[in-house]
């Protein structure tokens, strides 16, 4: 199954739930000096995952089966001045 993950397309199982995707780009993320910085600090990495336009709620990853062309976008947090 395809999928986009910000823009860029990703195969998956049938069956993969987002739980697996947010699991993936926080591992790849982990490094990052904002998202090292914010963890380190609050001790989460506060991003924001979006699918198919709709922010969904982290209690809601575990169960959201992911579809054939959804569009998953993933938002760093970040602050103002």
């Amino acid at each position: 199954m395809k999928v986009k993950i910000n823009l860029t397309e990703h195969e998956f199982p049938e069956g993969t739930v987002l739980k697996k995707v947010t699991d993936m780009i926080r591992n790849q993320k982990k490094d990052e000096p904002m998202i090292s910085a914010i963890k380190k600090k609050t001790g989460r990495d506060h991003i924001i995952f979006v699918v198919n336009g709709k922010v969904i709620q982290p209690d809601k990853y575990v169960s959201l089966e992911l579809k054939e062309n959804d569009d998953i976008r993933w938002i760093h947090p970040c602050f103002g001045g």
